[in-house]
Formats: structure tokens, C-alpha cells, sequence
């Protein structure tokens, strides 16, 4: 059974030898403060550390078990029930959910292959500006696109302009295999931008380290619930993680992900040019995923089924619209976990399941 459905690294990535030094180093070093209770906002070492490596103070970073934890937070922070949300359709179906569990009035933007639609923005905005704005600007999940540097501008004035917050989810950010790198929307406007990472798609998931750094207030917010949540979040892997970085074992290691990960998503472009011509999708240039759009005359009800026959499960790309409705044609298919064979097969099998 070849699985198409969750984007999570191979197993085989997991630089567990270097994790084993970096908790043993952490441990027998800083052991009876991370073992202990620690207020958010969390392990301060690796607070300075993200701090200086994203050109922030301290005081404007809190850490937490995860980003989509952190999500949450800023949802129950800077949201009440009945305010308006943006969110980019398709996009997450877990932020999808997390935006609808906060009772906002959730408006999905309509995404291109360069980000939003900015001439619908621009509408919904003159009709209701939002509370919040939730974009993955960098390999989207689930369509991979990538803001292109006008959009992000526009983007960041017009929260300037209507006074919205928005979160900037980055996730996927390092994960760059071609190309060049293109400024944060917060670059433009940090006031207005709260950006959101996590060690999950470069280290490894069960980590649940997660970050998120922006204007002081927010962060302030965010710190006291969470102590009221739980006091604070885990910290003996955000100590592991700090002695990962401190001692200069993530670039290495994101380098061989990037040369590992980059022929399998060149493999998947070409097996989709080469199998399924009639599609559409755009081509990444990093991260986990490429959204496809199938021809009319395909929909999720027939497909699944006729995947799980085949050999192969699939995610029902309806969970990443708001009207589960848009995506009954949408399938996020990811790389990461294949080799470029099982890629390649994966494809060819999907089209002779496929209505041309």
C-alpha cells in the first residue's frame, strides 16, 4: 500500500545519533532545569537563540508544544467568538479547524499560483475587514505555491491599512530545493505580522517544538495563557533541540534534506507532466506537497475507493476547503516519505484511475 496522505519526513532522516548527544550534553549540563517546571515562555537559551537568529528580541518570542499549539493560542488571544478570520483557500484543514472551533466568521481567499487572489481580498476587505489573516506564504500546504514578494508587500500594507493581524505560518520556509528565498511578510510589516515554526518538517516531528515570535503585546498574551494553560510547555526537548542548534548540527543536516527531498519532487512534477497532462497544478520550488486539480468528471466519492483498490490511499482533498464542495477534485499529494520510483508508480497508478 502506497500512502499519499500525510506530509511527514522518512523515518530514515531522524538524526537520532546527533539527538542522542545533543539531550545526553543538555541533560547532564542544564538536566535540573529542564526536568523541573518551567514558566512559558519557555527554555531561554533557545529563546535567545531564535531570537538572534530571526532579528528579534527575547521578549517578542515564546515557545510552545508544537505551532499549531501556538496557533490556537493566538486564536484564543487575539480572536473573540463572532470576529472575522481569513484564511487562504485551500489551505491546512487543521488551521481550517481551529479557526472554526474559535466561532470566527472564517472567509477563505480564493489562492492562485502566486498566493491570493488580491483583487477578492481587496472585496472582503472593503465589506469586513478580518481579525486575523492565517497565510502559509512558503510551499503552501496543501497546494505548495509560494506568495511571490508583490503579493506579500500588498499584503503586508493592507494589514497596516485595515489594522489586521496577520499569522504568517512557516513551517516549510528552509525547505527551499530551488530557487531563492523571498522576504517574510513580516519584513514588510512587522507590527501587523506574527510569524509561527516549528522543528517539525526539519528535525523531527515528536519534538513538538514549536515557536512563534512577533510584537511584544501578543507574545505577552500568548506567554499568560499558556501559564494558565499548563504552566509551560515541554522543556527537556527544547533543551535538546538548543544543543542541536548550538552546536551546529542543523545545517548540515537541513542541507541533506534539501539534496535528498529535491529529486523526489522533480520526480513527482515530471511523472505528473508526463501522466497527467490534463491536470493542474503549480510547481513548487521547496517543501512537502504539490496540489493537484483533476479534470471535471473526477470526483473524492470515486476516487477513494477506487485508490484503495489500486493500492494506494489518498487524502480527500476536501478537508482543505472551507465548502468541502470546492475541493472535490483537489488532491495534495506529498513527496517527502517516497523514493523517486515509488513516486513515479504512485502517478502512473493514479491515472488509470483518473478521468481524462
Amino acid at each position: 500500500m502506497i500512502n499519499l496522505t500525510r506530509g511527514v519526513p522518512p523515518v530514515e532522516v531522524f538524526p537520532i545519533e546527533e539527538l542522542i548527544k545533543a539531550s545526553e550534553k543538555n541533560l547532564r549540563e542544564d538536566g535540573k532545569r529542564v526536568l523541573q517546571y518551567l514558566h512559558a515562555p519557555g527554555y531561554p537559551p533557545l529563546i535567545e537563540y531564535l531570537a538572534k537568529k530571526h532579528g528579534v528580541r527575547k521578549e517578542e518570542v515564546v515557545l510552545g508544544n508544537s505551532s499549531l499549539e501556538l496557533l490556537q493560542f493566538v486564536t484564543l488571544t487575539e480572536m473573540k467568538p463572532g470576529d472575522c478570520a481569513y484564511i487562504e483557500s485551500p489551505s491546512y484543514d487543521r488551521a481550517n479547524t481551529l479557526l472554526k472551533r474559535s466561532g470566527a466568521d472564517v472567509v477563505g481567499i480564493p489562492l492562485e499560483i502566486d498566493g491570493v487572489n488580491l483583487d477578492i481580498l481587496e472585496k472582503e476587505l472593503k465589506k469586513r475587514p478580518p481579525k486575523l489573516f492565517y497565510i502559509i506564504p512558503d510551499f503552501q500546504n496543501p497546494m505548495g505555491t509560494t506568495t511571490c514578494a508583490e503579493k506579500r508587500k500588498q499584503i503586508a500594507k493592507w494589514a497596516e491599512e485595515y489594522d489586521f493581524l496577520v499569522v504568517e505560518d512557516a513551517p516549510y520556509r528552509e525547505l527551499r530545493y530551488h530557487g531563492t528565498a523571498i522576504p517574510s511578510i513580516r519584513s514588510f510589516a512587522p507590527d501587523h505580522v506574527v510569524t509561527l515554526s516549528s522543528f517539525s518538517k526539519t528535525l523531527a516531528p515528536g519534538l513538538r517544538t514549536g515557536y512563534l515570535y512577533g510584537r511584544e503585546d501578543i507574545v505577552k498574551r500568548i506567554t499568560a495563557w499558556e501559564v494558565d494553560t499548563y504552566i509551560g510547555s515541554v522543556t527537556p526537548t527544547q533543551g535538546q533541540v538548543y544543543e542541536y542548534l548550538n552546536q551546529g548540527f542543523f545545517e548540515p543536516n537541513l542541507n541533506k534534506l534539501c539534496d535528498l527531498y529535491r529529486p523526489r519532487l522533480d520526480t513527482l512534477l515530471n511523472s505528473l507532466d508526463k501522466y497527467l497532462p490534463n491536470a493542474v497544478y503549480p510547481r513548487p520550488e521547496g517543501g512537502f506537497f504539490v496540489g493537484v486539480t483533476l479534470p471535471e468528471g473526477n470526483s473524492m466519492e470515486k476516487l477513494l475507493p477506487a485508490a484503495a483498490d489500486a493500492g494506494f490511499k489518498l487524502t480527500d482533498g476536501r478537508g482543505f476547503y472551507l465548502n468541502p464542495q470546492d475541493g472535490d477534485r483537489f488532491l495534495r499529494i506529498p513527496f517527502c516519505s517516497l523514493s523517486p520510483e515509488e513516486i513515479s508508480n504512485a502517478i502512473q497508478s493514479l491515472a488509470k484511475i483518473i478521468v481524462h
